[in-house]
């Protein structure tokens, strides 16, 4: 299928030159025409999609297809109820951003549902810029942090690629503005002092823990071999590494010495800059990394009491982010979807108590969305990519009732 999506952003943007220029009636005039029109492409675009579902051949059948295509198909149909959704009630452009992500969402699902069908390899799909979908598609993966939050990866098109590398902000759009604080309002002598605001968790590897010992972490500067010891010889560990940049930068994990065992490189031919990987227990007191680069660096053994849980990702939003991660299942039937932006292969592997990966939960590669039932038992759940990806709650059949 083409992507109606690319002429609707398209349409987003023509009618710039048609906006009212003149003062006070004229210019607002201009601007309710350009979003009438607007939300009218889009309307029209949320019922071709629709219309091409159900024109679609594909008849559902559990006992005949692949689960991967029963998931393509009802990912289209998801993101079609949610454009629906998400349409009613919107006043402007602006309020359709998430309308243009769930439609260029379903239409890949269509698209990878044919392909698999004609049996092609499913297409790639580089997701619409995050800053604005009306910019069109990504281009490049950059660093980028909102004013006094946490720096994340995030996909972007060409133009703001080039703004964020030359230290100038995104495109202004209105729909990702940079936060500025409020100038504080006057107060009387008998006013109550205000409450002050909690600031924003960092995420959980952005950081060593506070109470992370001494002996489990390591910074520097250029290359080096550094030893980090383990809490106990024959424990496992999660290792947490961080390049300040990844170009001519990576890191080797060393095997024991003398066994011969290759070293393994974490951060090798990649464009992340972060690694969190389990390491076995092998009997030695700490785990030997060789930095390669001639930039900053962090690494740490990350404390197996903070690591981040999947739990709270079924009361928000859930988690979004990048490269290889390891999280805790509190345990329960949960279902959610696996959903990898861009990238190679992915894998969502539950840990053995050994902290070897053991049962594949998801497998898949570049652009892809999967659902996943967790198992009842608690465990630690390990994701080895090194693309973009975010887990978010499916409900449903098995998702766990809570009181």
């Amino acid at each position: 299928m083409g992507d109606g999506v690319v002429g609707a952003i398209r349409g987003l943007f023509r009618g710039r030159g048609e906006r009212g220029s003149g003062p006070g009636t004229g210019h607002a005039d201009g601007r309710a025409r350009e979003d009438a029109d607007g939300l009218a492409r889009v309307d029209a675009e949320i019922t071709a999609f629709g219309e091409a579902l159900a024109a679609h051949p594909f008849v559902p059948d559990h006992d005949v297809h692949e689960p991967a295509l029963l998931d393509d198909y009802q990912r289209a149909l998801d993101a079609y109820e949610r454009a629906k959704r998400d349409f009613v009630g919107d006043r402007n452009l602006r309020d359709a951003a998430d309308v243009l992500r769930a439609l260029d969402a379903g239409r890949h699902a269509l698209a990878c549902l044919d392909a698999a069908l004609d049996g092609r390899p499913r297409p790639h799909r580089l997701p619409l810029c995050f800053f604005d979908p009306r910019h069109g598609r990504a281009a490049e993966e950059v660093r980028w942090a909102p004013a006094g939050g946490t720096a994340r990866t995030v996909a972007v098109c060409a133009a703001d690629a080039v703004r964020l590398t030359e230290g100038r902000p995104p495109i202004e759009s209105g729909l990702r503005e940079p936060e500025r604080p409020a100038a504080p309002a006057p107060r009387s002598r008998t006013s109550t002092p205000p409450v002050p605001r909690t600031p924003p968790a960092p995420e959980a590897y952005e950081a060593w823990p506070a109470h992370t010992g001494e002996r489990q972490r390591r910074e520097g500067r250029g290359g080096a071999e550094i030893l980090l010891h383990r809490t106990g010889a024959n424990e496992p560990a999660v290792l947490v590494v961080h390049l300040e940049r990844p170009e001519r930068s990576w890191v080797e994990l060393d095997g024991p010495p003398g066994e011969g065992r290759p070293r393994q490189p974490l951060t090798h031919a990649s464009v992340l800059t972060r690694a969190v990987v389990p390491v076995p227990a092998d009997g030695q007191p700490g785990v030997r990394l060789r930095m390669h680069t001639g930039k900053r660096w962090r690494a740490w053994l990350h404390p197996i009491d903070a690591l981040p849980s999947l739990d709270p990702l079924f009361l928000d939003d859930g988690l979004s982010s990048a490269g290889s991660y390891v999280l805790r299942h509190p345990g329960g039937r949960e279902r959610f979807r696996v959903t990898q932006h861009s990238g190679s292969a992915f894998a969502l592997h539950l840990l053995r108590p050994d902290f070897r990966p053991g049962e594949a939960l998801c497998e898949g590669e570049d652009a892809f969305t999967r659902t996943v039932v967790t198992p009842r038992k608690p465990g630690l759940l390990y994701v080895r990519s090194r693309g973009t990806w975010t887990l978010t709650p499916a409900g449903g059949p098995g998702k766990r009732a809570r009181g």
